[in-house]
């Protein structure tokens, strides 16, 4: 019905040829005043005066006041007269509510183009009010995914009046509540903020920051922000107003910050020099920008109600309604009585129709909002200029980087140090001070030597990196200060800006990394224990006795003494074991019986050894006995074999440890470690119920098992004769294995890194990560650390002790004792058969009356002739035997003799050997 009743206005114009036609339809107007920026109200006047070919004409009011109230009153006679506006551009700030020239323009349907960053909270009722800026949530959405982009751990906001939590109420409800809390610190524009600088940089140690705040006051805030810290190249900073990047900080050498904003416009854009403006020397702020947008998109949504598609003779006679005056009414009545008609129909036309400005695509959602924009991303590069990263684009949420640009931060001059804190721990670092200077060496010397000449070879310049080493007073690893928020040692250094970089064996921990940052770690490790190997035991020839007691012993060879006669007896006694000597002759005169005390004790020698024997008892008692002692001898010897494997292990481990669990059934021994180290913090938080057991130990044990220092743990170790042992890092161990051969590590923990310590936001992080990994995969990181840990140090002898300590077969030394046995056992039996051969050359010598020399000389000779299987019964007499009559004295004597010697023979039988 509307796009009718236009159409029958206008002929219904066109054929009443009235004498009140305007050259341009529509009527539009400006509003300005002294808070608002005088380029806006002059590109406004610039634009509505240029040409007759646009579909509006327009005018700029300046008001000279600034109340809402007053500025409503000075509009009514401004607006009077067929003066009124179908459209007007607000260019004041809003602050949050719908004045009342709002509500005026909205009772009386005449579109309300606000350009304040603060949209009215009745925007959505308000249908008639557009905000040409886009809304606070949006732009703060965006910073927040820039605060994500760049990994920020923990930031502060400053800022300078409470708006600022409305423009980032997205970034401060999208931080996660278990990180770091945000730190707030309100700003004075007008003050001296260099306290509050103070206690941000020097106390909390903050390195990032949000700075919400008027574009005109960032000079001043950076100003005194260069007086207050020095080394501001650790300090980030994201500069929230949109106009921000127009902002020159050349005049701020000191700066050397990383400094990120985003923006709607771009900087010295050449449209506008189309309109008149000087861009060159003032860059064109967001304000400007937005009011000529403004211009621009209502042209095109008045141009999309179809006048311009009329012929310039006719559309020179057309006429619509005045718009009515800006003034109060009496009632809701009277205002929409004199509503202007058109007012929906523009209305929805600005909300259908988009455009490109300067501020980039302009289109609204059905409340007026602005939506589907872009938002650049710049950095304040090298030569202290903005320049382009990338853009934000609002419909993705998405942060996408187009340029590289090297930031602030990076920049150095050529005569700069860079400063490298260590602590004197070998082999990582120590000063040689055998010379009269004092230089430095050590594994992270050669480490950063090698990074910083992998960074020169990969810079385009083929800039070299000047540094300088120091050591940090008392070598401490760093530690939080108690009452404060300060530290000590090596994190010290870095906190205070003394040092650049700090490298040793610093271990990545969480404590840590939430104040400084750590480069990509260079060596992985984890906690093992330090130990003592066990003193030598001494050696003991006869161990092989050890398994059983000395009383076994004792029982055994009686037992073994009583078998054999009790066995002796029962032969002798038992019919069966007496049998005929010639089983040919089945009548024999004698019988035989072979159980001599000698064959018995063989028997029963043989059977405890498992080694059998070829003579075996033939009656039911005799083999009773003898099977009995086979039971005997194979449990005995069963126990023995089993007593003495266990015997030996046990006694080479008795006194180690092998386990970690192994120290909590171990009284004798204490452990302890390095006092505030990574290691005691380990133990200190741990949940692991084992860990904990041992914390509690260690914490309680008097006197104290902490150390002051690695070497500190080892010499306690080495002089403690196995009664101490010391956790520590297995990389430290492996060093200390190579160069003390009586030491040795067990197990390993966790899992943990060193990594290269530097400020938060350091400019060569990025670098050294770079640098570190190339390193890594040429393999120098390997090669290094096997320089100085096995080539710096003469490992031989640890090399040969570690090889024979894991060999756990049985060692000489504990069988030597066996092979003396046998030794022994030999001899004994060479000497008894040296007797033997002497008697039985002796009874030759009787029996056939010869010299004992010729009978010994020819049992001799026929005995030790290796070819001869075979000898004599006797040997050759050397004289024919005496045939003189012994005496009947000498033959009774002799006859006496042999009747003895026969008793005995029959019952001991020393002369039958089988």
């Amino acid at each position: 019905m509307a796009s009718l009743k236009l159409f029958l206005l206008l002929i219904v114009s066109y054929s009443l040829e009235t004498n009140g036609a305007h050259n341009i339809l529509f009527p539009i107007g400006g509003l300005f005043n002294s808070k608002t920026l005088p380029n806006s109200e002059i590109a406004f006047e610039n634009i509505v005066n240029m040409g007759t070919t646009k579909v509006y004409h327009g005018r700029a009011i300046h008001s000279q006041v600034v109340d809402s109230y007053s500025t409503a009153l000075e509009m009514c006679p401004l607006t009077s007269d067929n003066k009124g506006f179908v459209a007007l551009v607000d260019a004041r700030p809003t602050n949050g509510i719908c004045d009342i020239t709002c509500l005026i323009c909205n009772r009386l349907n005449i579109s309300h183009l606000i350009l304040g960053w603060e949209p009215p909270a009745t925007l959505e009722q308000d249908i008639f009010t557009f905000s040409y800026h886009p809304p606070p949530e949006l732009i703060s959405k965006a910073y927040a995914t820039l605060i994500k982009k760049l990994q920020w751990d923990k930031f502060t906001i400053l800022y300078e009046d409470d708006g600022s939590f409305i423009r980032l109420q997205e970034v401060i409800n999208s931080w996660p509540y278990n990180q770091d809390q945000i730190l707030f610190r309100k700003l004075d524009p007008l003050g001296d903020n260099r306290e509050t600088f103070k206690y941000i940089f020097k106390v909390v140690h903050m390195s990032y920051h949000v700075l919400d705040c008027d574009v005109k006051n960032i000079h001043k805030y950076m100003e005194e922000i260069v007086k207050v810290e020095n080394s501001t190249q650790y300090q980030s900073f994201i500069l929230t107003a949109l106009d921000a990047y127009t902002v020159d900080l050349k005049a701020i050498p000191e700066l050397m910050a990383n400094v990120s904003t985003m923006h709607l416009t771009k900087l010295n854009d050449e449209g506008w020099k189309d309109l008149d403006m000087n861009v060159e020397d003032n860059s064109v702020r967001l304000e400007t920008a937005l009011a000529v947008d403004a211009l621009y998109h209502l042209e095109r949504a008045i141009r999309s109600l179809g006048i311009d598609t009329i012929d310039d003779s006719r559309r020179s006679q057309l006429v619509i309604d005045d718009p009515p005056s800006m003034c109060f009414r009496d009632s809701k009545m009277d205002y929409e009585a004199m509503a202007w008609p058109l007012g929906t129909k523009l209305r929805d036309a600005l909300i259908m129709t988009s455009s490109a400005g300067f501020t980039g695509n302009i289109s609204f959602d059905k409340y007026g909002k602005r939506k589907d924009f872009v938002l650049y991303y710049s950095k304040l590069s090298t030569d202290s200029r903005f320049n382009y990263v990338g853009y934000w684009d609002s419909r993705t949420d998405m942060l996408v980087a187009q340029n590289d640009v090297t930031e602030r931060s990076s920049a150095r001059s050529a005569k700069s140090v860079i400063r490298i804190v260590s602590r004197n721990e070998r082999p990582y670092f120590e000063m040689d001070e055998t010379n009269s200077t004092a230089t430095p060496r050590g594994y992270v010397v050669e480490l950063m030597k090698k990074i910083f000449e992998h960074i020169q070879t990969k810079s385009k310049n083929r800039e070299e990196f000047l540094y300088e080493f120091y050591r940090v007073k008392g070598d401490s690893y760093g530690n939080p200060i108690a009452g404060t928020r300060k530290w000590d040692g090596v994190i010290g250094e870095l906190l205070e800006h003394n040092a650049e970089l700090a490298i040793c064996d610093l271990t990545i921990t969480s404590e840590r990394n939430a104040v400084v940052e750590f480069s990509t770690p260079f060596m992985s490790l984890g906690i093992s224990l330090l130990t003592k190997e066990p003193e030598p035991i001494a050696t003991n020839m006869f161990s092989f006795i050890k398994p059983l007691s000395l009383d076994v012993w004792l029982y055994l060879a009686t037992t073994y003494i009583i078998v054999s006669f009790v066995l002796l007896i029962c032969a002798r006694m038992s019919q069966e074991d007496w049998v005929n000597p010639h089983p040919c002759n089945q009548n024999p005169e004698n019988l035989q019986n072979i159980w001599s005390l000698y064959n018995c004790m063989w028997l029963t020698m043989g059977s405890i050894m498992t080694q059998g024997c070829d003579i075996l008892p033939r009656a039911a008692g005799s083999r009773w006995v003898a099977g009995m002692w086979w039971f005997f001898a194979l449990i005995v010897t069963a126990s023995y074999t089993a007593n003495m494997s266990t015997f030996l292990s046990a006694n080479r481990r008795s006194n180690e440890i092998t386990d970690i669990n192994d120290l909590t059934g171990k009284n004798s021994i204490s452990y302890g470690t390095l006092y505030n180290g990574s290691t005691y913090k380990f133990f200190e938080t741990s949940n692991d119920t084992l860990y904990k057991k041992l914390w509690s130990v260690m914490k309680s044990t008097k006197p104290t098992v902490f150390t002051r220092s690695n070497d500190e743990g080892r010499d306690r170790v080495q002089r403690s004769k196995s009664k101490y042992a010391f956790f520590m890092e297995s990389t430290s161990i492996e060093y200390y294995m190579q160069k003390y051969c009586d030491l040795k590590m067990i197990g390993k923990l966790d899992s943990k890194d060193y990594g290269i310590a530097m400020p938060k936001n350091s400019p060569y992080k990025s670098l050294i990560d770079s640098a570190i990994l190339a390193l890594q995969e040429s393999g120098e990181l390997s090669e290094l650390k096997k320089k100085w840990w096995e080539q710096e140090v003469n490992s031989k002898n640890c090399k040969t002790t570690e090889n024979e300590k894991d060999d756990d077969s049985l060692q000489m030394k504990n069988t030597s004792g066996i092979f003396l046995v046998l030794g022994m056992g030999g001899i004994i039996g060479f000497f008894v058969a040296i007797i033997d051969f002497l008697l039985h050359a002796k009874k030759i010598c009787v029996k056939e009356k010869v010299t004992f020399k010729e009978a010994l000389a020819s049992e001799w000779r026929a005995s030790l002739n290796p070819r001869a299987l075979h000898k004599p019964a006797a040997p050759p007499r050397s004289a024919a035997p005496s045939t003189a009559t012994p005496s009947p004295q000498r033959e009774r004597s002799q006859s006496r003799a042999v009747s003895v010697l026969r008793a005995a023979s029959s019952f001991i039988n020393f002369d039958e050997i089988y």
